[in-house]
């Protein structure tokens, strides 16, 4: 062979090493403060803005605010307010949570009060932070529950309905990305409509870091582990780890696991390959709260202003308490855990190293009425 074309061969090779290698460029020599969003109040401008602004205020603030809007302690303590023909009651449980009900015997009534509602919500500020939200109608016993896919049409199934059947309700769920949680419920049964806002994190840090702290040699090991809060989507940290045996071939992470159903108490561990690499231990608890013991710790890492395209659950995907890869038909969640995890640095690289199918766990250790608040999603990526 010419000495020329081995040159031209060695030359090429080069080239197409150094076009797909990534190296860890852009890392700060100091670490720089992150900016979290943060949750702006609105005004006050009607029944949806005036229970959402009682979240997180004390006790005075609170009457306060609603003295301010025309309600007034009742015989039972809680505030009411008469306007439009019904009567509307504050129940104040605490600063977590606030409910506003309207009870009337009249359905034309309920049905009026609900729309109003959805629709303040759906022209609030709350709807655009949304994460997560559900709608459904049920036009009575028997009938089984309908979903829908936006709020119009969830009123559009309730606006022709005259005389409800018995069982009859429709109802709006959802979670913000502050942790706030919604529920609007009309239930003709209880003559009632129900307005409730709750967020169990008042009072508590947001965010689990203030500034980076992602360093050259945390993008040179086997597996990146990224955390993702089930509630609100938001980052909670990476952890970096080797793994012995490491097996390059395939397009699956090898996950073995040993799960404990929690009858009462249960357990999760997930294994690289064999028992010799422990990637995840946690405990499950019926009606109560387990803990992970194994990742102890988890570390900022390194946020980017922008983050990847989302590539589909061919390369992301969730796994089950098996370790086997699934497929969901609503890849909702999938989205936000991407949106959340391609804007880190560490999950980039890894990432785009990777010839692996990223896994996703959703490790919930408290069950029975699970607790959203608790609950958090693991992010496997292998490079």
């Amino acid at each position: 062979m010419k000495a020329t074309t081995i040159i031209s061969i060695v030359l090429a090779a080069a080239i197409f090493a150094a076009c797909n290698t990534n190296t860890p460029e852009g890392l700060p020599e100091q670490p720089q403060k992150i900016n979290y969003p943060t949750e702006k109040q609105e005004a006050v401008t009607n029944d949806f803005t005036l229970v959402k602004a009682c979240i997180g205020k004390s006790d005075a603030e609170i009457a306060a605010l609603l003295k301010k809007h025309g309600f007034r302690i009742g015989n039972d303590d809680k505030y009411q307010k008469t306007e439009g023909g019904v009567t509307k009651i504050m129940d104040v449980c605490s600063a977590e949570n606030v409910c506003m009900t309207v009870r009337s015997s009249d359905f034309s009534a309920q049905k009026t009060v609900f729309g109003q509602w959805v629709n303040q919500m759906r022209q609030s500020a709350a709807y655009t932070n949304l994460v997560r939200s559900t709608y459904s109608f049920s036009s009575g016993w028997g009938n089984g529950r309908q979903s829908c896919s936006t709020p119009e049409e969830l009123l559009a199934l309730v606006e022709p309905v005259s005389t409800p059947e018995g069982g009859m309700s429709a109802s709006v769920n959802g979670n913000d990305c502050f942790a706030n949680q919604y529920e609007l419920i009309l239930y003709p049964r209880l003559s009632a409509v129900y307005l409730q806002i709750y967020n169990m994190r008042v009072g508590e840090p947001s965010d689990d870091f203030t500034k980076t702290d992602l360093k050259d040699e945390d993008l040179h090991k086997h597996i990146l582990i990224s955390k993702v809060d089930y509630l609100t989507f938001r980052h909670k940290g990476f952890y970096a780890m080797d793994v012995s045996g490491k097996i390059d071939s395939g397009t699956d992470i090898p996950f073995l696991t040993k799960y404990r159903s929690p009858g009462d108490f249960g357990s999760i561990t997930l294994f690289y390959q064999d028992e010799s690499n422990l990637l995840l231990d946690g405990t499950i608890i019926w009606s109560g709260c387990g803990t992970l013991s194994f990742p102890a710790s988890f570390r900022a890492g390194l946020p980017l202003q922008s983050g990847l395209t989302y590539p589909g659950q061919e390369r992301l995907a969730f796994i089950g308490d098996d370790g086997k890869y699934t497929t969901v038909n609503d890849e909702r969640d999938l989205q936000h855990i991407w949106e959340c995890v391609s804007r880190q640095k560490e999950f980039q690289y890894y990432y785009t190293n990777s010839s692996k199918k990223a896994a996703v766990y959703l490790y919930t250790p408290s069950v029975g009425m699970m607790d959203p608040n608790v609950a958090c999603y693991f992010v496997f990526t292998e490079q």
